[in-house]
């Protein structure tokens, strides 16, 4: 279905509630795998990240400082590589680079031995159809954008545990209800420009009376630093926590800047004419 047909479609109310569940799947089908390509042009290019963390208020029992960090992504070996830059304006060292970069590779080849090999990704946790739901249209930074909410069933889950205690399994469970996430899609493209998660409450929390969390929220935006090529813009996450003892928020961003293509280079050195014999 045309993508201008299949919004007028859902949202003059025209289609039966049956078909909207089938068409809003349908339709996030081809949304995720416009995601897998924007994941896989990731791989096609280098960039700097600059990632800060901020911290207001303060807590006797829990000391924190934010920080300033810039790192290089780069695939090396078929895996994408974060590699430290440096902390709070100082530079690291070519050696703890090096040991950085082997950490972070191992890190992935284990992770892929225990789950199959599947390329990381932000935000890249797997959306499952039946839960998708319109929250109308709007405009985001000039552009014409969908809303699309998700709630999430599975958000939390420990498989590995067997015996997990029942109290545990009931919190895991009411977690997975009080997560929303929001998609602003691009119709025409069916490309995500922004996803945003948003806890919508955690009274049922064991000690309530002690410490009270508030605002929680992540989000990415994506941006098309070269034509049509759809990349990461930032990752941002805000925290908020009430307690006896004080107030403290937290936020956190990660910038990616100076996109450029990726490249690989080959020396090749050539004998002198006449020294090597010819092969048959």
């Amino acid at each position: 279905m045309h993508a201008i047909t299949f919004i007028s479609y859902l949202f003059l109310g025209l289609a039966t509630p049956q078909d909207r569940a089938l068409d809003i799947d349908t339709f996030m089908e081809k949304v995720l795998e416009r995601r897998d390509i924007n994941w896989d042009d990731f791989y096609n290019y280098t960039c700097r990240e600059r990632e800060t963390l901020e911290v207001e208020g303060s807590l006797e029992a829990v000391p924190m400082q934010g920080f300033l960090r810039e790192n290089m992504w780069f695939v090396r070996d078929g895996y994408l590589v974060r590699s430290p830059l440096s902390i709070n304006g100082v530079k690291i060292s070519r050696k703890d680079r090096d040991r950085a970069e082997r950490k972070w590779i191992e890190r992935v080849k284990k992770r892929e031995e225990k789950e199959g090999v599947d390329r990381d990704r932000f935000f890249g946790f797997k959306f499952e159809p039946g839960n998708y739901y319109f929250a109308g249209r709007q405009e985001f930074e000039g552009r014409e954008v969908v809303a699309v909410e998700y709630y999430p069933e599975t958000f939390f889950s420990d498989e590995e545990d067997e015996e997990e205690d029942p109290e545990d399994e009931e919190i895991e469970k009411k977690l997975n209800k009080v997560f929303l996430i929001t998609m602003l899609i691009d119709p025409a493209e069916h490309q995500i420009v922004q996803m945003t998660i948003d806890n919508v409450g955690f009274d049922f929390l064991p000690g309530g009376w002690l410490i009270r969390i508030g605002t929680i929220e992540a989000s990415m935006t994506m941006h098309q630093p070269f034509g049509d090529i759809w990349l990461p813009r930032d990752i941002i996450a805000y925290g908020k926590v009430k307690t006896a003892a004080g107030d403290l928020a937290v936020r956190y961003r990660m910038a990616f800047q100076d996109y450029a293509i990726a490249e690989t280079k080959a020396r090749y050195r050539f004998a002198p004419l006449g020294t090597v014999k010819p092969q048959p």
